[in-house]
């Protein structure tokens, strides 16, 4: 259940707050890059930014980390994609298109992910940063991302990236609580936040791989709880009592399989009511109930959920895409233990 990933980002864009975004720096539409068709050359891939196949000004390869396919689509440098995104943060009318460049690729409008996702996060906390130092709700929004991004990849994380994404946590509470002593009432989507942010700590505190980190996760998972249920979120719940109770099974022992499987069904039901069977984090909230399944001894129905999460995820999202090779991976599993 550790690195469960939870509604966020582009899910949730359309709700960030309702409130306007109002820029200090206007700039127009002819000064914003725009994505381009590359030209065709065998040879090798371009920009479609810039144009480009050599280093960036940094000295940067190209990058491609999304769902775009082929073998000259897709690619770009990350300064390049940082100034697009930049330029249009600048022009947004609305939180929703403040964020929204620094989330998906402009080519394919699918997530960025892995090391480009954080690093495109990283560049967006320090955009706002410089731009937006005393707007907390930005503020908020950028490192939420980050912390995303760096918690989608939890088990593949060093030290230094679970620190820093520790900190980007503690400073998302801090801010919110700031924002509670300014905005009354406060938006519920920075209430998803923080109760989101104390599921970080949880998650990584099971990280750690003791009883004792086990006992404390189980702590920031109640505090996620808690929050949630104050606003109603269902999909909070769901996933805040599905990540006590793994918890809780790692030192209380016993066989509570089928409580593990009713709280991750539970929680991939409402993503497919919320988001439908295509979304990316409906098909992740799959591959975790069918992990369930398996251990409590239901293989068939979970090589029959797997086989039609993979099928699904690899029209949708393409075969290498990291949700798709985790859902791969877990059919494989599967498979092995029959």
């Amino acid at each position: 259940m550790a690195g469960t990933k939870r509604k966020h980002e582009l899910a949730e864009l359309g709700d960030l707050s309702g409130t306007e975004k109002v820029s200090n720096s206007t700039v127009s539409t002819t000064d914003v890059k725009q994505p381009s068709s590359p030209v065709i050359d065998d040879s090798a891939p371009v920009c479609y930014l810039c144009l480009d196949g050599d280093l960036d000004d940094d000295g940067q390869p190209l990058r491609r980390d999304c769902a775009c396919r082929g073998s000259d689509a897709g690619f770009v440098h990350l300064e390049c994609l940082a100034e697009y995104a930049a330029a249009k943060s600048k022009q947004a009318s609305d939180m929703n298109k403040f964020v929204e460049p620094w989330v998906v690729c402009p080519s394919c409008h699918q997530y960025h992910q892995n090391e480009l996702r954080i690093d495109i996060a990283t560049e967006f906390v320090s955009f706002v940063r410089k731009q937006y130092p005393r707007d907390t709700q930005s503020q908020v929004e950028s490192l939420y991302l980050k912390l995303c991004a760096l918690m989608d990849m939890l088990n593949v994380l060093h030290h230094r990236q679970k620190r820093e994404a520790g900190v980007a946590a503690d400073e998302i509470l801090s801010l919110i609580d700031r924002m509670k002593g300014d905005v009354l009432p406060l938006p519920e989507r920075y209430s998803e936040i923080e109760a989101n942010a104390h599921a970080v700590h949880g998650h990584i505190a099971l990280d750690e791989g003791t009883e004792e980190s086990a006992k404390r996760a189980v702590v920031h998972f109640e505090n996620d709880l808690k929050v949630s249920e104050a606003i109603g979120d269902d999909e909070g719940i769901a996933t805040a009592k599905a990540d006590i109770a793994y918890a809780k099974s790692l030192y209380e022992g016993g066989n509570n399989n089928e409580e593990l499987v009713k709280a991750s069904q539970e929680l991939y039901e409402l993503r497919i009511a919320e988001y439908g069977e295509e979304n990316e984090y409906t098909i992740d909230a799959g591959r975790k109930y069918a992990i369930e399944l398996l251990n409590a001894n239901r293989g068939g129905e979970a090589r029959e959920l797997l086989t039609k999460l993979l099928a699904t995820s690899k029209q949708v999202l393409g075969p290498h895409h990291s949700t798709t090779k985790d859902v791969e991976s877990a059919l494989k599993s599967v498979n092995a233990s029959a």
